[in-house]
C-alpha cells in the first residue's frame, strides 16, 4: 500500500520544522554563550573606562555605579607623570617590540630547518626545544643575568683578560641586548612556541614550491625568502601578533635586566600602592591601548589566520 501525497507532504512538513526549531535553539545556545563570554571579556574593560574618568568623590557615592557624575582627565594626567609614560613608552617600544619582529623572522627560519631539512639529533635538539616551552623564565635568570653582566663571547674575553695590563669587561644590562641578543638566537620570550607554530604550518606547504625553485638556480635560503615568506603571511600574522603582545607584557624579565630605563610593563607592576583606584585604572587603560588598538586593526585577518594555521586550545 502506498502513502498518499498529502501524507508524505506532512511527514516532510514536520520534519522540517523540527529541523527549524532544533536549529533555533542552537542558535539561541551558541548566540547566549557569545554573549556571556563577551560580556565576562569587556566587562574588565569597561570598569577601567568607567572609573578612569570619574572624579574621585564619586568612590563615596553610592548612586554612581557605571555613569560617572562628572567626567575628568586628572586621572590620566596623574598615570602619565607617575609612569613616566612618553620615556616609558619608548623603551617598550625600541626594547621589546623591535626585539618582538627580531624573534618573528628568526624563529621563522629556525622551524624552516625542522621542517624541511634532515640533520643529526633532529629528533632530540626539537624535543629539547619542546621543553622550553615549559621551563619558567624564573629558572634561567640567574645565569641569564651573570652572563649579560659579565658578557664574554666563547670565553675570548677571558682570555684576553689574563693578558698583563688588559682589563675588559662588557655589561649589558640596561641595554637593549637583554632582549636583541635571545632573539637573534631564537630563545627569546615564547621562543620555543612561535617555532612549534611554524614548523607546524611549514609541513604542511607542498614541496613542488621549492623544487621548482631548486631547478631554476635558487638555494636555500634564497628559497625561504622569494617562495616560502611570500606563501606564509598568514602564519607570520598570527605569530608577529602574538609575540608583539607577549613581549608587550613582559616585566619580570624587564626589571630584572633593566634598572635605569623601565618599560611600561614595569612601570605599572610597580605603581604607586598610594595611588587611588581611579588613576591605577587610568594607567592599566593606558598601558593596553596601544595593543587594543593594534588588535581592532588586525583583527579580522587574526581570526582567520588562526583557523589556517590551526592552533587549538
Amino acid at each position: 500500500m502506498f502513502k498518499s501525497k498529502n501524507t508524505v507532504d506532512s511527514a516532510q512538513s514536520s520534519l522540517l520544522m523540527k529541523k527549524r526549531i532544533l536549529g533555533g535553539v542552537i542558535s539561541f545556545v551558541r548566540y547566549f554563550f557569545l554573549l556571556a563570554l563577551s560580556y565576562v571579556v569587556l566587562f574588565q574593560l569597561f570598569y577601567m573606562i568607567s572609573y578612569s574618568i570619574r572624579p574621585a568623590m564619586d568612590t563615596y557615592n553610592p548612586s554612581v555605579v557605571w555613569i560617572p557624575s562628572s567626567l575628568t582627565w586628572d586621572n590620566f594626567r596623574t598615570a602619565i607623570t607617575e609612569m613616566d609614560f612618553l620615556n616609558s613608552l619608548w623603551v617598550s617600544v625600541w626594547y621589546t617590540q623591535v626585539s618582538a619582529l627580531i624573534e618573528v623572522f628568526i624563529c621563522a627560519v629556525i622551524a624552516y630547518g625542522f621542517a624541511r631539512f634532515e640533520f643529526k639529533e633532529k629528533g632530540l635538539i626539537f624535543f629539547l626545544l619542546l621543553i622550553t616551552i615549559i621551563v619558567p623564565n624564573q629558572m634561567l635568570v640567574v645565569p641569564m643575568y651573570i652572563n649579560f653582566y659579565n658578557f664574554d663571547v666563547l670565553g675570548i674575553i677571558g682570555l684576553l683578560n689574563k693578558i698583563p695590563g688588559v682589563d675588559i669587561h662588557i655589561n649589558l644590562l640596561n641595554t637593549a641586548w637583554t632582549f636583541y641578543l635571545p632573539s637573534l638566537f631564537g630563545v627569546g620570550v615564547r621562543s620555543g612556541l612561535f617555532i612549534f607554530i611554524y614548523r607546524k604550518f611549514f609541513e604542511g606547504l607542498p614541496r613542488e614550491l621549492e623544487e621548482a625553485a631548486y631547478i631554476d638556480g635558487a638555494g636555500p635560503f634564497r628559497t625561504f625568502l622569494s617562495v616560502i615568506l611570500p606563501s606564509s603571511g598568514v602564519v607570520f600574522l598570527t605569530v608577529t601578533i602574538f609575540s608583539l603582545i607577549w613581549h608587550w607584557n613582559e616585566s619580570y624579565l624587564s626589571s630584572m635586566y633593566l634598572t635605569d630605563y623601565k618599560p611600561l610593563a614595569v612601570r605599572l607592576s610597580n605603581f604607586p600602592e598610594s595611588s587611588n583606584q581611579m588613576t591605577k585604572m587610568a594607567a592599566c587603560l593606558l598601558f593596553i591601548l596601544p595593543m587594543l588598538v593594534l588588535y581592532m586593526i588586525l583583527q579580522r585577518k587574526f581570526v582567520q589566520s588562526i583557523d589556517r594555521v590551526g592552533i587549538v586550545g
